[in-house]
């Protein structure tokens, strides 16, 4: 101690037995006590120790707990000071008050509103168990008498070190056994939070007590920078006599214009993925303040007198909630890149929002409002932004739909399921969760959506290999039928997607069939592999494709043909419209339907070569007519020689001449009618055999 000091200790020393005084009046001692009992946590002054530890840029710390009191001891680099108490005033706008003025004062530190303070209000908790606190450093001994006076000690400690400063608490209250003051302080040691996550320099808190001991400790590794974060893995051991734990977590810190930092922090488990972990609010030590959130998070809060509540109406501290909140959004940033949002970050962010007075409600839309715009959504292997972010509504869909499917089928290329892990029907009674999903990803889709927009493009995508999936999954929800009855989910014999079934106004009519001796190789049969497997096999026939009627033979195989300008072997028509026309009751809007097609047989007097042709051009062979056009060698009769051969039946031959008069082959002579408008024009033409000509007139 120099000159200067020991007369600045001796005036404060004096300026503080004028203060005890006032303060040991009856009309002042509620002052006293009320700093004194403050703090409804009993031995709350142990965290404001290692506070003071921090500000002395302590690394280490040490409790050492007997029966008559308790010794703290730390390796901080900034020493016990003096300053003029005549100038205590100024010096604390200063910032320059001294270290024995502020410890010997209430509520008079050199500390700034949002600063943790040194020797302010907090350590006055340590008079709930000593009359007497002992402090020890290589300028200073002295102790505190009557709360406020600092005592001149003769002696130093024997066992000091020459670079500690050690503080001792005799056990020498009179209100408070020293029983009862070892038992509070012994168990505030072993339930310490985290005593050194949020201190700048205090890495280690050790604490013994006779048989039993414990330690606080902190590693910080990988420590990085990006932008104005600085994040770092750190790991916090804990050691409550024989049991240890271990905490790992990212923290994530940044610091205000006025060079105050704040911190988030998102807990690890076992297989460094990120779990899930509520703390109050800290300021550097936990508060009592809840924050309903699953992370942790520490600000230089401006608090109230007992240290256990944030003044709400502060602004500072509202600033200090939205930049908290502005952190955590974008750590998620930072999350990501490290590879540690999945799923389960749903389990980490706040989905449920938060009532507008309460103080953390900010966390709730500005995480949110990170998710919306960046790419921070999980997908498979991969993360994707707002726009093409789809949810699966179950896990049926996801079963039967990867990524690549659902890009073609709503044609979107980098669409992709996210939240995989859990679907959008499993959030039926977690209504805030689904609407807080909802809200950043760009749609929901249900397996019914999928189904209906399924194109045939996107069918002749798929492996066979899927398509017995996709059969199978139908085949066991049948509810889904009618929504893919006229859809293109299956491949022809020429592999081309086509549907089962087309509509026409409520009626659905069969447009694809199982390959029959009649039907086998046309776009209106279905691929021949796709039966080799029974369950897909079992499904068509269930769903409705089954083998052609005659009808459907007609309709969907053979008319179809004689739209093409390609040769056709009309070779077995006859007999099949014949057979329909007579079985469905001799239909007249059938005979309209083909008497055009070219399918009658026939041959002519010129030679044995038989033709076919449409049935306006041919006769019925009576013995008249052959007699009648005996001279006309080039017309045309019906073949009945060749239908004969598989119409025996009298009634069936009587029922083929009504047939084949109604498509339009005649039993009589035609009448052409011709107009002759010039007299020498009639005189060139000559009736033709079997004609009549009516002539007309000038």
């Amino acid at each position: 101690m120099t000159e200067k000091q020991k007369i600045w200790f001796e005036k404060l020393a004096k300026d503080r037995e004028d203060s005890a005084k006032t303060l040991e009046k009856p009309s002042m001692r509620g002052i006293k006590n009320s700093v004194v009992e403050k703090y409804s946590d009993q031995a709350h002054f142990i965290y404001e120790l290692l506070q003071n530890a921090n500000d002395a840029k302590a690394t280490k710390s040490d409790f050492q707990l007997t029966s008559e009191g308790l010794y703290f001891k730390h390796n901080g680099k900034i020493l016990f000071s003096v300053s003029n108490p005549e100038t205590e005033n100024e010096d604390k706008e200063n910032n320059t008050l001294g270290h024995i003025n502020s410890i010997t004062a209430i509520a008079n530190s050199n500390k700034t509103k949002s600063s943790i303070g040194k020797f302010g209000v907090g350590f006055k908790a340590v008079f709930q168990y000593t009359e007497t606190p002992h402090i020890y450093d290589p300028n200073f001994q002295f102790k505190i008498n009557r709360f406020i006076i600092p005592v001149k000690l003769e002696n130093d400690l024997s066992d000091r070190q020459k670079n500690e400063t050690v503080f001792y608490f005799p056990f020498n209250k009179a209100e408070i056994s020293p029983k009862k003051a070892h038992s509070d302080i012994l168990e505030k040691l072993k339930k310490l939070v985290f005593p050194t996550l949020f201190l700048s320099s205090l890495e280690e808190v050790k604490w013994n007590a006779d048989i039993e001991s414990g330690k606080y400790t902190k590693k910080n590794i990988k420590q990085k920078q990006a932008d104005d974060i600085t994040y770092e893995k750190v790991e916090l051991y804990q050691q409550i006599g024989l049991n240890q734990t271990k905490e790992k977590l990212y923290l994530f810190n940044r610091y205000t214009e006025e060079n105050h930092s704040y911190s988030i922090g998102f807990f690890l488990d076992k297989k460094n993925k990120l779990t899930p972990k509520q703390f109050p609010a800290f300021c550097f030590f936990p508060t009592k303040e809840n924050t309903n959130l699953n992370f942790i998070l520490n600000a230089s809060f401006l608090l109230t007198d007992s240290r256990e509540s944030i003044k709400r109406f502060e602004n500072h501290n509202t600033e200090m909630c939205k930049l908290l909140s502005q952190l955590a959004a974008d750590s998620m940033v930072i999350l990501q890149e490290l590879g540690l949002i999945n799923d389960d970050i749903i389990k980490i962010v706040p989905y449920k929002k938060h009532n507008n007075d309460d103080f953390f409600a900010s966390f709730f839309e500005t995480i949110k409002e990170k998710f919306k715009t960046k790419e921070l959504l999980p997908a498979k292997n991969e993360y994707v932004d707002t726009e093409n972010a789809y949810w699966a509504e179950d896990n049926s869909v996801l079963n039967l739909f990867s990524d690549e499917q659902l890009s073609l089928i709503i044609d979107k290329e980098n669409a992709k399921w996210v939240f995989r892990s859990f679907v959008r029907n499993q959030t039926r009674k977690a209504e805030e969760l689904r609407d807080y999903i909802e809200s950043f990803t760009n749609n929901w889709y249900e397996m019914r959506d999928l189904l209906k927009n399924i194109n045939a493009d996107f069918i002749e995508a798929q492996s066979e290999e899927w398509l017995h999936k996709l059969y199978e999954y139908l085949s066991k929800n049948n509810s889904y039928w009618s929504d893919v009855k006229t859809k293109p989910i299956f491949l022809n014999q020429k592999r081309k997607a086509v549907p089962a079934f087309d509509q026409s106004g409520k009626e659905f009519h069969e447009i694809l069939f199982l390959p029959s001796d009649n039907l086998n190789t046309t776009e209106k049969t279905i691929n021949s592999e796709l039966l080799n497997d029974e369950k897909t096999k079992e499904f068509i026939k269930n769903f409705g494709i089954k083998q052609p009627s005659l009808k459907d033979d007609i309709y969907n195989r053979i008319l179809p043909l004689y739209d093409t300008d390609e040769g056709i072997d009309t070779l077995p028509h006859f007999e099949i419209f014949f057979k329909y026309w007579r079985e469905e009751g001799r239909p007249e809007d059938f005979i309209s339907l083909i008497k055009d097609k070219s399918f009658i047989l026939y041959k002519t007097n010129d030679d044995e070569t038989k033709f076919r042709g449409e049935a306006s051009e041919i006769y019925y062979p009576t013995p008249d007519l052959e007699k009648y056009f005996k001279k006309k060698s080039n017309t045309k009769f019906v073949d009945l020689e060749d239908y004969h051969s598989f119409i025996s039946d009298t009634s069936d031959k009587h029922l083929l001449k009504e047939f084949l008069t109604k498509l339009g082959v005649r039993d009589l002579p035609r009448i052409l009618k011709r107009v002759i408008t010039d007299w020498e024009e009639k005189k060139k033409i000559k009736p033709n055999w079997g004609e009549s000509l009516n002539h007309g007139t000038h």
